[in-house]
C-alpha cells in the first residue's frame, strides 16, 4: 500500500472515536484505540516515505510498504466496522 492511500484513508477518522487496525505482511497486525483521550489528530508522510500517526498521547511510524489492509471500527456497539 502506499503512503498517500493510507493517509487518505485515515485523514477522514482524525477525531473521530473508534479502533483502527492494519494488516501488516510481515508481522500480522498493529491496532490502536481513538477516543476522547486518545483521539487521533494527525496523518502525515515522512520525507523518507513512512507514515506518521500522531494522537494526543503518542505517536506511531508505519512502514506502508508492509500494510496489506486497514481496517476502522466506530465505538458504537452496533456498528460492524468499515473495511478500508
Amino acid at each position: 500500500m502506499t503512503g498517500e492511500t493510507i493517509r487518505d484513508l485515515l485523514k477522514p477518522l482524525i477525531g473521530k472515536s473508534g479502533t483502527i487496525f492494519m494488516a501488516l505482511s510481515r508481522t500480522g497486525q498493529i491496532g490502536f484505540a481513538t477516543g476522547p483521550t486518545k483521539r487521533l489528530i494527525g496523518v502525515e508522510i515522512r520525507p523518507d516515505g513512512l507514515v506518521r500517526l500522531e494522537r494526543e498521547t503518542g505517536w506511531a511510524v508505519i512502514d506502508p510498504a508492509e500494510v496489506v489492509a486497514v481496517v476502522w471500527s466506530d465505538d458504537t456497539e452496533t456498528s460492524p466496522g468499515q473495511f478500508l
